[in-house]
């Protein structure tokens, strides 16, 4: 049994989607506990395939038994499976904190509702296992294209931001499709070990102008799906109008998945030394990144609801990415690959506590006075991920920003650093203003006295939520501190596991 765990990640996902399609026509009642059981038994595979590649090793699954490089193949290091075992875990977190709000959202679509998010979840946790680059591009639709359906599904605007996203989605896989062609054309082959090898072979990244046309084609695809700047526009909206269980999956998911997939062919399809040798793309990456970055911060400065706020905040999270991915030296990938998973977690709970806040004060700052007495479980949670988010220790945000600066000062992109360092200063701002309004303001409806009074006079927990929606925002919250207690066993155990030796 131990051999099938990388497949027993997804299947039971997919055998869930395809359970509560039938069970649409069949026993309607039942379909929440049969998605929420294929979540958590995805989750356990997970871990249990965790447990697994850190005790013994990577582990391959060959799908029908046909080996590479003909067959398709699974593959479990130490970053995909933690990335499977995070991932899995953050979809069964949402799932079971939106109960009610996909009652509320969803109320004549709750089957296509879950069918959905098990598809979404399944196209992405197929994404990090998999080692076929076609293959890569299936699971990437299969992701997004339940993304669009379930983000669609919204208020206001959401139908057309989500087909905005679809139209700037699309591009940017196509692009994705387009380079793995020219690589199949060069090598014949789509298995990513054999395409490595073979691409070695040829002299790698920067000895013929069809792999570098590949290699940049590939990388303006993942761009555009990771949403960096400029490539940002469907964003904020489809995340701001879509119901919050849909926000709540793909923002923590999408992004960072997409950056796996940056990191994962940046290690295992071109190396390191192949995708850093075009000194002009490392410049153009670290600079769109500390554009990003910026462009993020500033934007989150003018808008006036939490979750339209955390929507910038996460584009400047892409530059961290991105930036870290191409500076050129070891620091710089570890901490992008620690900050794929920090960010992932600091996203989740965010967004988890976002749509707590809205569904007691609508969202806007203007009516979340008050709120720390109102909502203190829910607020404490805020506090956590704010404080990850600033980059204050013990919380995982400072250790992925201390790799990243690290790697930035010993590449000399000191523009990058800095754009670091002020990203973290904003993020400050914005944050100690929600904790300020929260405390000190009073709620909408109270008048006259002082504002510190009138937020202690309310009742405690007058609009907290029940337990079935805190109990995962507090794993999600206590997450943070935990990853940032095993940072160093993350960089050494996972980092240190698939980065090549000799990288300065």
């Amino acid at each position: 049994m131990t051999a099938q765990l990388p497949i027993l990640t997804v299947a039971p996902l997919l055998f869930g989607a395809f359970a509560v399609t039938a069970g649409r026509f069949l026993y309607r009642r039942a379909n929440y506990a049969v998605a929420a059981l294929a979540l958590a038994l995805s989750f356990a595979a997970s871990v249990l395939l965790a447990v697994q590649v850190f005790a013994h090793g990577t582990t391959t699954y060959f799908v029908g038994g046909w080996p590479p490089p003909i067959g398709i193949s699974y593959v479990a290091d130490p970053l995909s499976a933690l990335m499977l075992a995070v991932v899995s875990g953050a979809a069964l977190c949402v799932f079971l904190a939106s109960k009610a709000e996909i009652e509320t959202s969803y109320p004549l679509k709750n089957s296509a509702f879950f069918a959905l998010f098990l598809l979404a979840a399944a196209g992405h946790m197929g994404i990090v296992a998999t080692g076929d680059a076609f293959n890569l591009y299936v699971l990437i639709e299969v992701a997004a294209l339940s993304g669009y359906a379930i983000l669609a599904q919204g208020k206001d605007r959401a139908m057309l931001s989500s087909l905005n996203y679809l139209f700037v989605g699309s591009f940017g896989a196509s692009l994705y499709l387009l380079g793995i062609g020219y690589l199949y054309l060069m090598t014949g082959s789509l298995n990513m070990a054999d395409l490595s090898a073979i691409i070695a072979r040829l002299g790698g990244v920067g000895s013929s102008t069809a792999l570098d046309a590949a290699f940049g084609i590939i990388l303006a695809g993942l761009w555009v799906k990771m949403g960096l700047f400029p490539f940002h526009s469907w964003l904020p909206a489809a995340y701001t109008f879509s119901a919050a269980p849909a926000a709540a999956l793909v923002a923590p998911l999408t992004t960072k998945v997409m950056a796996y997939v940056l990191v994962r062919l940046i290690i295992s399809l071109f190396t390191p030394r192949e995708a850093w040798s075009v000194p002009a793309v490392n410049t153009l990456a670290v600079g769109l990144a500390t554009a990003a970055i910026l462009y993020g911060s500033f934007c989150a400065l003018a808008q006036r609801s939490l979750r339209r706020m955390l929507c910038f905040i996460l584009l400047s999270e892409v530059g961290y990415m991105v930036g870290g991915a191409f500076l050129g030296n070891r620091a710089g990938l570890t901490g992008t690959i620690y900050h794929i998973f920090a960010d992932l977690l600091m996203t989740l709970c965010l967004f988890l506590a976002a749509s707590n806040v809205e569904r007691a004060t609508g969202g806007r700052f203007s009516d979340m006075g008050g709120l720390f007495r109102r909502m203190p479980a829910t607020s404490a949670a805020l506090v956590a991920g704010g404080l990850s988010m600033i980059g204050v220790p013990p919380f995982c945000g400072f250790f992925s920003k201390w790799y990243l600066l690290s790697g930035a000062i010993s590449a000399g992109s000191y523009l990058f650093a800095g754009a670091l360092v002020l990203s973290s200063l904003i993020n400050a701002f914005l944050f100690f203003r929600i904790f300020e309004i929260g405390f000190f303001r009073p709620a909408p409806g109270q008048d006259g006295g002082d504002h510190a009074g009138h937020a202690a006079a309310l009742p405690l927990g007058r609009d907290e939520m029940p337990l079935a929606r805190l109990v995962p925002l507090g794993v999600a919250a206590s997450s943070l501190v935990a990853a940032g207690l095993l940072a160093g066993e993350i960089v050494t155990r996972v980092a240190g596991a698939v980065i090549p030796p000799g990288l300065g």
